[in-house]
């Protein structure tokens, strides 16, 4: 394309010259009308050539965006419009959020897609436990900065944050056509805390069954450990007798800034405590509950802090203790699987 126009702009010019040398007499009226065919002719060039710098630019950013998401690694992890920063995990194929999703990231969610479906059922903490007394993600009844990690949102929030940011990215060619942002599976959840190999074929058959937590094997855990529900928890808005872990004080009674604590050794922070984080995966074959893992700033038994512990709540449910952590990948799709019974905790 690019040869043809310039055979055409080289004998339009010869053409022209041709015209004006031998055409001395042609009135002012033939003159204008030159004009206006070499005006047209730039105009229609200039258009022609900025119609293909875009159509190069969106081929640049296609093929770049593979190319950034390929090179991230966990000293230089992949940060994309938001100021989510993603790292690769050995024995995953997919890019995992260094942290919980900040409640800045959900916040310019809601504002740009007018998201207003994550603002009624929420249940929070209280003298009498949990219940729904009003109180939302922007407002969950204690104090949250904006890279608190976001509570109160569901399964089904989650996703439409995820459709959101996916589209917003492949518009803008920061992001590849065939990857998309979603919910780490129960596995790769699995392989990112640092446990290879589970047995049982579904979440619920394989959890609490290694005994690890993601600090080690010690109880109870070594200081700075996470945001779990040590001594600090008590502040005089949860039930009385409300179990803590004794000896132990992280310092955060309720929720903490993403990153307050040590990275594990795939570069993950909080990974055990601070939010309950939402997964892919149904967490049996029934069919109605979605897999949370990682335990909160409000649990202190040692069964629910596992690694391995599965919790599960319904894709609509909202919890002040609930938040979730998106990865970067490819398309999934959670298998059917039979159930079995196990020590659990739902919302």
């Amino acid at each position: 394309m690019l040869r043809s126009s310039a055979i055409s702009e080289s004998s339009f010019f010869r053409n022209l010259s041709h015209s004006l040398f031998y055409r001395r007499e042609d009135s002012s009226a033939s003159a204008g009308r030159l004009f206006d065919i070499q005006r047209n002719h730039f105009a229609a060039n200039q258009i022609f050539m900025d119609e293909k710098e875009e159509r190069l630019d969106a081929e640049r950013h296609k093929e770049r965006a593979p190319r950034v998401l390929e090179k991230a690694t966990k000293e230089q992890p992949w940060q994309n419009s938001l100021g989510m920063k993603f790292v690769p995990v050995a024995g995953t194929q997919v890019l995992f959020n260094i942290w919980d999703t900040r409640l800045e990231d959900f916040h310019a969610f809601v504002e740009s897609a007018g998201y207003d479906d994550a603002r009624e059922g929420m249940y929070s903490i209280g003298k009498d436990g949990w219940k729904r007394r009003g109180a939302t993600w922007k407002e969950p009844g204690f104090k949250q900065g904006p890279t608190n990690p976001v509570v109160g949102v569901s399964w089904d929030d989650v996703k439409a944050f995820c459709e959101w940011l996916t589209k917003r990215e492949r518009g803008s060619g920061a992001l590849a056509e065939s990857m998309h942002y979603r919910l780490p599976t129960d596995t790769e959840w699995s392989v990112a805390v640092g446990l290879d190999s589970e047995e049982g074929n579904t979440p619920q058959e394989k959890s609490s069954k290694i005994k690890l937590y993601p600090w080690g094997t010690k109880w109870p855990p070594p200081s700075g450990s996470g945001n779990y529900c040590g001594e600090e928890a008590r502040i005089g808005n949860e039930p009385e007798g409300w179990p803590v872990i004794q000896g132990y004080n992280d310092g955060y009674p309720r929720t903490s800034p993403v990153g307050s604590f040590a990275a594990n050794k795939n570069g993950l922070y909080n990974m055990g405590g601070n939010v309950w984080q939402w997964c892919e995966d149904w967490y049996n074959s029934e069919n109605k509950y979605r897999v949370l893992r990682g335990a909160s700033w409000s649990h202190g038994y040692p069964d629910f802090l596992l690694a391995s512990f599965r919790g599960f709540g319904t894709p609509g449910v909202r919890n002040d203790v609930i938040g979730f952590r998106c990865c970067c990948g490819s398309v999934v799709f959670a298998s059917k699987r039979r159930s079995s019974r196990s020590h659990r905790i739902s919302f």
